[in-house]
Parts: structure tokens; C-alpha cells; sequence
């Protein structure tokens, strides 16, 4: 029987997956903080100073372009914390023996529901920066949804290998 032994690879990738998902987790919470520091303390003008040479420029960043950018950046690393909670799930029933534990069909349905909204939710925010501050940033083509789309696909195409595996494991179970 495999498990999560000291030294064992199922136990490095917990681990290692574990630390990236703390660090994660702390990061939102600090970008969710920033978030509510910024919309309820009044705070004076904020500008993005850029230099050349010996002289800059100050430029005016409006409070709703830096509460949507904290947002933003704040559901980014939420959706891959849940990602990697999910992973973590994963790695200990693999860890036990048993990686075709039924709960693991809906952890991979949940992970590519959660990559499909933070990849949506990402090219629709940086179509909307690009239109909102013209020349900031070039907007996304449909092309650039290509990748993560397989990505996505591919996730929920496990989560049917999966379905089909956690089957017929009840099935042998069952035979005598």
C-alpha cells in the first residue's frame, strides 16, 4: 500500500503544494485587506510616477482603477488558492492509496470550473483596462484564450476518467 511517507514523492508534492497554498492564502488576505484599507480610508490623490532620465511625470490613478486592480488581483490568487486546496485533497487520497476516490471527480470539476472563471475573468478584465487607459495595455485576441481553453477541457476531461475509475473500482468491490 503507497501512502504519504516520510520521503516519498506523494509527500513532497503535499508538502510543497501546502506551502504554495499558505502562501496564497496569505497573499489574498493581505490583497482583501488592502482592498477594504483602500475603499473605506479616505486617502488623498495617488499617482503612478513615471521617469526618464532625470525627470518624471506624474500621472493621476484614479480610486476606481486601483480598487479594480486590488479586486482583480485579489480573485486571481483566491481562484488558484482554491485550485491548489482542491490538488491537496487529491494528493492525500493518492497519498492513501485510493486516487480514484469519488470526491476527486468533483474536486476536478470544481478546479475547472475555478481555472475557466479566472481565465475569463482575466481576459475580460485586461480587455476592460485596455479600453479604459488606451495604450496602457494591449488587449487580449480571442487567440489568447486558445491555451488555457485546453487546459480547462482537459481538466474536465479527467474528471469523466475519473467518474469512470471511482465506477469501476465500486464495481470490483462488489464482485466476489
Amino acid at each position: 500500500m503507497t501512502g504519504v511517507t516520510p520521503g516519498s514523492m506523494t509527500s513532497l508534492l503535499d508538502t510543497a503544494l501546502g506551502a504554495i497554498f499558505w502562501a496564497l492564502t496569505l497573499a489574498t488576505a493581505a490583497v482583501l485587506l488592502a482592498f477594504i484599507f483602500t475603499t473605506f480610508v479616505p486617502l488623498g490623490p495617488m499617482g503612478l510616477t513615471v521617469t526618464a532620465g532625470d525627470e518624471g511625470t506624474t500621472v493621476p490613478v484614479p480610486r476606481a482603477y486601483i480598487l479594480f486592480a486590488l479586486g482583480a488581483i485579489f480573485a486571481y490568487l483566491g481562484g488558484f488558492a482554491l485550485v491548489l486546496r482542491q490538488q491537496r485533497a487529491m494528493i492525500q487520497t493518492l497519498g492513501v492509496g485510493d486516487p480514484f476516490h469519488p470526491r476527486n471527480v468533483s474536486r476536478l470539476k470544481q478546479i475547472g470550473w475555478t481555472l475557466a472563471i479566472v481565465t475569463g475573468g482575466s481576459w475580460i478584465g485586461q480587455n476592460a483596462v485596455s479600453h479604459l487607459v488606451r495604450g496602457a495595455l494591449e488587449p487580449p485576441g480571442l487567440f489568447d484564450l486558445v491555451t488555457p481553453t485546453f487546459a480547462v477541457l482537459i481538466v474536465f476531461v479527467l474528471a469523466g476518467v475519473f467518474r469512470e475509475g471511482a465506477r469501476l473500482r465500486r464495481e470490483s468491490e462488489l464482485t466476489i
